[in-house]
C-alpha cells in the first residue's frame, strides 16, 4: 500500500463521492452516501480510525449487524453491493487489501424480492386521469399535467423536473428530454436519456390548460423556462415528488378506500399527502405506466427507448403484469405460430 494515504473510512467515502459525481447524476451520489453512511456510521462506533483496519472480519461483522436490522432483501442487497463498489475503488488506490470487495457477500434473494410491488396501477391511473379531464372540484392544472405527462411517458422524476417549455410541443406531440447536468437538469444516463416521446391528445390538452393558467412565469437559476415552477424558480424534485403524491390521491375520483372523510382527512393537503397509503411517488407511477405500455402490446423494445431503459431492466424490474396477463399477451401475439394449421383427419 506504498504512497496511499492513511485516510479514516469517512474521508475515504467522501473521496468516493467526490470521484462520482463527475459522471454520475446528483441523485445517484445521493443514493451511494445513503447506503454508506451506516457504514461509515458503524466504523465509527467500532473505533476504526483507518480504512486500512478494514478487512474480512470487520465485513462479516458489519453485515451481520445489517441483517440484524430486519432491512427488506433489497434494501440490503444494494446496501453491500454500494460497499462491494467502494471498496473495489479503495483497492485501487491501495487504500484496503485488494481481496476486500470479494469479502462482501451478497444476499441470494428471491425475484419477488427484488423490486417493489406497490405502483399505480392502471385502473386507478385511468380513474384518476378522467376525474381530473371532467374537473373535478379542487382539481389543480400542475396536478393534472404532470398526471398525464408522467404516466403516458413513464419518464423518470428528473427528466420531468428537467423540462423547458422550449422542449414542450403540445401542437405537435411530443416532449423533449435534454441532459444538462451544468445547470441542474442532468439525466440518470446522461447524453443516452436524450430523446423525444410522443405524446397523446389528452396529455398535449392537459399541457396547454396548465401553460394558460397556473404555470408561474419565471425562470430558473440558469436563464431556462422550465415547464414546472413555482414562485422561486424551476420546481425542485421534493416539490415535484409531493406533486406527485397529492396528484394521486385516490378520493379525487371516488370514496376514500381508507373510510376516511376528505374534508377532516390530514393525509388531504399537500404536505402530508405522502402519508397516505394510496397516493403514488414518481417511481411508483413510471413503474405503473410501463406496466401499462406493456400490456397494450408496445414492444419491449420501443417501450424502453421511450423511458430510457434497457429491455432486460424493463423485464427484471418494471413489468408487473401477472402470470394470467402474461399468458393473454403471448396467446394474442405468438401462439398463432405455434398451431398447425394443417389438418391430419383429412
Amino acid at each position: 500500500m506504498s504512497g496511499a494515504p492513511d485516510l479514516s473510512v469517512r474521508e475515504a467515502v467522501d473521496r468516493w463521492l467526490d470521484h462520482l459525481r463527475l459522471d454520475k447524476a446528483d441523485q445517484t451520489v445521493a443514493d451511494y452516501s445513503r447506503r454508506l453512511k451506516h457504514f461509515v456510521e458503524w466504523c465509527e462506533s467500532e473505533e476504526i480510525e483507518s480504512i486500512r483496519e478494514v478487512g474480512g472480519w470487520q465485513v462479516d461483522t458489519y453485515e451481520t449487524h445489517r441483517r440484524a436490522k430486519g432491512l427488506a432483501p433489497i434494501t440490503l442487497k444494494n446496501e453491500l453491493i454500494t460497499l462491494r463498489q467502494f471498496f473495489k475503488y479503495s483497492a485501487r488506490l491501495d487504500l484496503v487489501d485488494e481481496s476486500l470487495p470479494e469479502k462482501v457477500e451478497l444476499p441470494d434473494i428471491d425475484a419477488d424480492d427484488e423490486v417493489s410491488d406497490i405502483i399505480l396501477e392502471e385502473p386507478t391511473a385511468k380513474a384518476l386521469l378522467q376525474s381530473y379531464r371532467r374537473g373535478a372540484p379542487g382539481q389543480h392544472s400542475r396536478n393534472h399535467a404532470f398526471l398525464e405527462l408522467a404516466w403516458f411517458t413513464g419518464a423518470r422524476l428528473g427528466g420531468l423536473r428537467g423540462l423547458d417549455l422550449d422542449a414542450v410541443h403540445p401542437d405537435a406531440g411530443y416532449v423533449e428530454f435534454r441532459h444538462r447536468p451544468n445547470q441542474d437538469t442532468p439525466l440518470k444516463n446522461g447524453r443516452d436519456g436524450e430523446r423525444a416521446v410522443g405524446i397523446s391528445d389528452p396529455v398535449a390538452e392537459a399541457l396547454r390548460g396548465y401553460l394558460g393558467s397556473e404555470r408561474v412565469d419565471t425562470t430558473d437559476s440558469h436563464g431556462r423556462s422550465p415547464l414546472f415552477t413555482t414562485n422561486h424558480g424551476r420546481a425542485s424534485a421534493n416539490t415535484i415528488r409531493t406533486t406527485s403524491y397529492y396528484a394521486t390521491l385516490s378520493c379525487r375520483f371516488g370514496d376514500c378506500p381508507h373510510e376516511y372523510q376528505q374534508e377532516s382527512c390530514d393525509y388531504y393537503s399537500v404536505n402530508d399527502s405522502s402519508k397516505c397509503p394510496s397516493s403514488r411517488s414518481p417511481h411508483q407511477i413510471r413503474s405503473g405506466s410501463i406496466t401499462w405500455q406493456l400490456n397494450r402490446g408496445v414492444p419491449a423494445d420501443v417501450v424502453a427507448e421511450r423511458v430510457n431503459a434497457s429491455v432486460d431492466v424493463i423485464e427484471a424490474h418494471y413489468d408487473k403484469a401477472d402470470s394470467v396477463t402474461r399468458y393473454q399477451k403471448r396467446r394474442e401475439h405468438h401462439l398463432d405460430k405455434l398451431e398447425d394449421k394443417k389438418d391430419d383427419t383429412k
